[in-house]
């Protein structure tokens, strides 16, 4: 006989089987007197053990010789088959391998069957068993009849695959009419289940049934593969009780299943119904489609009702750890702990408490599930109802930095089992005593398709903290993320959330629509905080918007404050997140700003727009009012690189002041904007530059691919102003001069101005440009320390026009070199001006000069001449080839060297030759004895048109000398010989002009014909005296063989007015004669110079138009006499 050979197995005890060993007698102690009894007593026991062991082992032998001898194979393999049949319970075909009888641990005897093969009716596998065995009752076998009393399968295989199944609804016995899962069915189920077993395992039958390493492979694609039962028990556990318990394994999991069943004999009730299942936590990650269940406990307990009360299951369950995975929307994870009461006649699940917790998040509900009862409208379909409320939640989602919530709420709606669809009619949410949530919601299952899912939420006045947390965490998740973590405090006035998604949309692959997903929420009071180290905006009154994955903020009013305590007002702003589910993240914001200058530049001046750092000043250097718009793209995740993000930022200002100069240069009361992006800065202003008048226009580049920087200013320079900024050019320039300055990008400015309504004086050059004239002056100029230089000068006029350069030192001048200088037409020369010890020294070198300006410069008043200079010295040096004057008159290879200090000349050389060849010298020298002026030309007359003396005298030579001391006049001759005067309108006059008083002329006193019109000299003579503007003559005389004349007075005064006498002689050749004659020429001719006939005459008046007075009888007055009727 075969005996199985020993295992070993795990041992379990329940608390029922565990006694106290005190209680043991062996634990007690004995007297010693009764002893002796015991020892009997134990004798007599001892001797029955024997005979019965002897028995039991005469028989055992006679069993195992049976069983080894084979007698009776057949008819134990079809006992076998019988007994496997009935517990597979359906039609199926079996295949047995040897049959035996063996001795059992529990049963003694039992029927034995190795490689056991089950399969349908159709010849599929259902299972495979390595060893079935049959617990056998002896008394019956002896007899010959076959009883079992217990049933082992071990090292077995199930293929649940094949397994029948009733048409595919295991749950078919527990539904209505409707089709739905009756709650009364499932208790009364429940206990007839329980009352199955118990027959099951009841005296006279199977008394336990037991599994030992069976698995069960489930159908492909099954959440779950396949389940190991490491050891079940069904078994009897006394008279009317059953007890199980259960050890597997489920995918890795280790389940644990003891429950116990107790009826009353006699009533048949089942009074005791308990039932515990643990199932251990998974220690795999989290699947990436799905989710982890962590430890489950699930706990039953009931008791079949009778006459006067219900059949009632209590269920409670509770799990911990579970984790459900939401693919980018990351875990969630929770325990559960549930308690829910089944009771006959009830008609539903009365849910008594259900408390999930989730991170920061508690959630309390109560509530109830059941079948809804159908109504008579047409086109319902059988659904069940639910309906849970909480009065104590708590809610603080895992990505919320708000403080937790409490809320009270009321969930109710249906889920309708054709069309696979879980709807919420009623959700009702406060959060306080004003304000709360209404909404409904519907999800559409669509077997292995994603749900679809549609809700509707509208808030009204709630707290942005609790609308925050109220947000579902699948809904906009881009919008969701930002509202999070930016947008804190205030109420939300009113809001709607809507949301759209039909089965299978959701994880496609292609974004939600602004159809599909969206929301509105007006808020005030709120701080939005924008990006970067922008300070956020606070007190905010807005409007967050969101379609799709378009988020869009815009917010009517709010204050930034800074950390500085300035403040800037914010208006009409908007912040635009396009396609916030697609990496980077860039928000466009764009936002109206107002406030004191120094706060906008404080904000100005944070990351990422940073607008600051390229201005180089400092907020607390700025006064002033700005009005303006900031445009920005505003990372909203990490790693964006802020070099590629656009900002812009453009502002308004008025009365704005800099502290500080910027190149040099105090900006006051500027009205302008300045518009600034991450390439360039432009800055465009009408202010007060140094408290000048300025037109700014600048172009600042901020990165080398920048535009080229462009700097101009447009000054309205007075003489005031100028004398503020050039304090050296007031004897140059004067009047209103308008300037347009450039900075270029080497550090050099471009200069140009309109000097139209300017007055350009060059006193040197006895040259100037009246208001009026248009003229321009150009020149690029560039500092060097106190230096600064006017490179590429250029001054251009209608007649005139100046090339090169001039350096100024401390606003004066220092130097100029100009290769082209034409003050006049045809001017063709170059002057160059050096300053040396307080005195300029000027060269001029050229072909070509027009002189006349300056000759009447100098003509009209030394001091005149140099007033320009003011007390600083000025030398002059010249070499021209061909030197213009006046009356077409010109001078050649002139040679000149002069030098003045005020209106003090220190010394004049010219050297030059006329048309005629006539050689021309000119000095005026300064020594210790005084100052000497003179002058020799060989063609006087020439000379005296050239400086536009004289223009009626032709020939001659002259020389001119004249000295004075300090500041005195100088005195001194004139002394011309052989010279002509032609057509002299004065002389013509004397002689043919009739006097006041008389009807005769000269002509006709001598009864004579006097030619004036060219009148041939040998001598002209004076004495000079030349003071600060007036010039006298005295002893003037001009003799001929034709004509003669004496003449003194006052030529010009300091009021231009002329007072000259004298005595005109007509045949001065002969009358002169009675001059020489000894002893009477001084009474006939009136000295040697006199003659015997002659008319006084006096010019007086103005210098360009005098009078003049003949007087007749001076001419019948021979010599001497004739002085009586001179005029005095």
């Amino acid at each position: 006989m075969d005996r199985e050979p020993p295992r070993h197995e795990k041992i379990r005890f329940r608390r029922a089987e565990i006694a106290d060993l005190g209680a043991l007698p062996s634990a007690c102690a004995v007297p010693p007197l009764g002893r002796s009894a015991i020892g009997r007593r134990a004798r007599l026991l001892g001797r029955l053990a024997v005979a019965v062991g002897g028995f039991v082992l005469v028989l055992a032998v006679a069993v195992y010789a049976l069983g080894a001898s084979g007698i009776g194979a057949e008819r134990l393999r079809a006992e076998a088959e019988v007994a496997i049949e009935k517990m597979a319970g359906v039609d199926v075909q079996v295949a047995l391998g040897p049959a035996r009888i063996t001795l059992d641990g529990s049963s003694f005897l039992a029927l034995q069957v190795r490689d056991v093969t089950l399969k349908t009716s159709a010849g599929e596998p259902l299972a495979e068993a390595g060893l079935v065995r049959f617990g056998v009752r002896l008394m019956p076998l002896l007899s010959g009849e076959i009883r079992l009393t217990s049933a082992r399968i071990a090292d077995a295989r199930f293929h649940a695959a094949t397994m029948p199944s009733t048409g595919g609804d295991w749950l078919a016995g527990l539904r209505n009419a409707d089709g739905l899962v009756d709650p009364d069915k499932v208790v009364a189920a429940t206990f007839q289940g329980v009352h199955h077993a118990l027959d099951a395992v009841r005296l006279d039958s199977l008394r336990e049934v037991r599994l030992q390493r069976v698995v069960f492979v489930l159908p492909e694609g099954a959440a779950v593969r396949q389940i190991g039962i490491a050891d079940a028990t069904v078994s009897q556990g006394g008279r009317g009780r059953m007890e199980v318990s259960f050890d597997a394994d489920m995918d890795g999991r280790t389940i644990t299943i003891d429950a116990a069943a107790v009826r009353d004999p006699r009533s048949r009730r089942v009074t005791m119904l308990n039932a515990e299942v643990d199932v251990d936590g998974s220690d795999a990650a989290v699947p990436a489609n799905g989710g982890r269940l962590g430890t489950l406990a699930l706990r039953l307990s009931g008791s079949e009702g009778g006459e006067d009360t219900a059949s009632k299951l209590t269920i409670s369950a509770s799990s911990a750890g579970s984790v459900l995975d939401f693919g980018p929307r990351g875990p969630l994870s929770g325990d559960i702990d549930m308690a829910a009461t089944l009771e006959a006649g009830s008609g539903k699940l009365s849910v008594d408490r259900l408390h999930v917790t989730s991170g920061r998040s508690t959630f309390d509900f109560e509530g109830s599930i059941g079948p809804k009862p159908l109504q008579a409208s047409a086109g319902e379909e059988p659904s069940y109802r639910y309906d849970f409320v909480t009065n104590g939640s708590t809610l603080a989602p895992a990505d919320s930095p708000e403080p937790a919530m409490q809320f009270i709420a009321r969930i109710a709606g249906a889920y309708a089992t054709a069309s696979h669809a879980l709807s919420a009619d009623t959700i009702a949410l406060k959060t306080g005593p004003e304000g709360g949530v209404v909404g409904n919601a519907r999800v559409e299952f669509a077997g292995a398709q994603q749900p679809g899912v549609f809700l509707a939420l509208n808030v009204h006045d709630m707290p942005v903290s609790h609308v925050k947390q109220l947000w579902p965490w699948f809904s906009a998740h881009s919008a969701r993320k930002w509202v999070m973590e930016n947008l804190f405090g205030g109420r939300v006035a009113e809001a709607e959330l809507q949301y759209r998604v039909a089965p299978g949309r959701v994880g496609n692959g292609v974004p939600l629509t602004r159809d599909e997903v969206f929301g509105r929420f007006e808020v005030e009071g709120s701080r939005f905080d924008t990006a970067g180290r922008i300070p956020p905006v606070r007190d905010a009154v807005g409007v967050v918007e969101f379609h799709g994955n378009d988020v869009e903020i815009s917010l009517k009013s709010g204050t930034v404050y800074m950390p500085s305590g300035r403040t800037v007002a914010a208006s009409n702003g908007t912040l635009k997140v396009m396609k916030a589910n697609v990496s980077p993240v860039v928000g466009a914001l764009d936002i109206d700003v107002a406030g004191e200058a120094p706060a906008v530049a404080e904000l100005a001046s944070y990351e990422p727009i940073n607008a600051m750092r390229h201005v180089g000043i400092l907020p607390q250097e700025l006064s002033g009012t700005v009005t303006g718009n900031v445009k920005a793209d505003i990372p909203l995740q990490a790693g964006v690189d802020s070099d590629r993000l656009g900002w812009l930022v453009a502002l308004d200002y008025r009365g704005l002041s800099l502290a500080k100069p910027v190149d040099g240069q105090i900006v006051t009361a500027a009205d302008g904007s300045i518009v600034v992006d991450p390439d360039k800065a432009v800055i465009r202003a009408g202010a007060q530059l140094n408290g000048i008048p300025a037109e700014i226009d600048m172009v600042e580049p901020l990165r080398p691919q920048g535009p080229p920087r462009s700097r101009k200013v447009a000054l309205v320079v007075d003489d005031r102003a100028r004398e503020a900024l050039m304090p050296g050019l007031s004897a140059l320039v004067s009047g209103t001069v308008k300037v347009a300055l450039d900075k270029r990008r080497d550090g050099t400015q471009k200069v140009a101005a309109d000097l139209t309504g300017a007055r350009l004086t060059i006193p040197w050059a006895g040259w100037s440009k009246g208001p009026g004239v248009p003229a321009e002056m150009s020149f690029v100029m560039s500092r060097s320390g106190a230096a600064t230089t006017l490179s590429d000068f250029d001054l251009d006029g209608k007649s005139f026009a100046v090339a090169g350069s001039v350096v100024l030192s401390g606003g004066s001048l220092s130097s100029a070199s100009f290769d082209r200088v034409k003050l006049n037409r045809g001017d063709d020369v170059a002057v160059s001006v050096r300053r040396s010890a307080g005195s300029y020294a000027v060269k001029i070198s050229g072909a070509f000069l027009d002189a006349r300006p300056l000759i009447r410069q100098f003509m009209s008043d030394a001091g005149t001449a140099t007033r320009g200079t003011g007390r600083q010295g000025v030398s002059v040096s010249a070499e021209v080839k061909t030197l213009l004057g006046f009356h077409d008159e010109r001078l050649s290879d002139l040679s000149l060297s002069y030098s003045a200090a005020g209106a003090r000349v220190n010394g004049l050389k010219v050297g030059a030759t006329a048309d005629s060849g006539g050689a021309v010298s000119i000095s005026d020298t300064i020594g210790a004895g005084g100052r000497m002026l003179s002058m020799r030309s060989a063609d006087a007359g020439a000379i005296l048109r050239f400086l536009d003396v004289y223009p009626h005298m032709r020939g001659g030579a002259i020389a001119l000398a004249l000295s004075g001391k300090g500041a005195g006049p100088l005195r001194g001759t004139v002394d011309a010989r052989d010279f002509l005067i032609a057509d002299e309108p004065k002389l013509a006059s004397i002689v043919s002009t009739p006097p006041a008083g008389d009807s005769r002329s000269l002509n006709q006193a001598v009864k004579g014909d006097i030619d004036a019109s060219r009148v041939q000299f040998e001598r002209g003579y004076a004495e000079i005296e030349k003071g600060a503007g007036y010039l006298k003559l005295a002893k003037g005389v001009l003799r001929g063989p034709l004509i003669g004349t004496t003449f003194q007075g006052t030529l010009y005064d300091e009021n231009d007015r002329m007072d000259m006498t004298g005595t005109f002689m007509p045949a001065y050749g002969i009358n002169r004669i009675f001059g020489e004659l000894p002893l009477v020429g001084a009474l006939l001719g009136n000295g040697r110079d006199g003659g015997l006939i002659g008319v006084t005459y006096r010019l007086k008046g103005d210098v360009a138009k005098p009078d003049l007075h003949v007087n007749p009888l001076s001419a019948i007055a021979p010599g001497i006499f004739r002085s009586i009727f001179e005029y005095r």
